[in-house]
């Protein structure tokens, strides 16, 4: 009887966004607040333009990048709070469709720490 060892799957890659996130915003050589700022600006761009802009889209990928920058230990946890000064700013009023957006894109996101090469460990 032949007994296999059981199939570990390999890490997968981050995904191209979140990568060019953090290389844009210096690749882990710059301070957390400029990395803050490269992250939030799109998100403040979308809030520009009432609609069609992809703001959710826009907005979630920032929140997942932020929690993979979180994870990573290169920006604070109350970087959150400012991810949701910044949601308030661009759409107002939609609080409980934007807390689900920041829920589920910061839980993904904790999961794939970003370093700063843009690549898992």
């Amino acid at each position: 009887m032949v007994v296999h060892a059981p199939s570990i799957p390999a890490p997968r890659p981050v995904p191209p966004r979140p990568q060019q996130a953090v290389l844009a915003a210096g690749g882990g050589r710059q301070e957390a607040g400029h990395i803050l700022a490269t992250l939030l600006a799109p998100v403040e761009a979308c809030g520009q333009v009432a609609e069609g802009a992809g703001f959710s889209d826009t907005f979630n990928r920032a929140a997942y990048t932020l929690g993979g920058l979180i994870a990573a230990g290169r920006l604070p946890e109350e970087a959150e709070h400012a991810l949701k000064d910044t949601e308030a700013a661009a759409r107002p009023g939609q609080d409980l469709r934007i807390q689900q957006i920041i829920r589920s894109g910061l839980a993904a996101g904790k999961q794939r720490p970003l370093h700063a090469s843009g690549r898992r460990p």
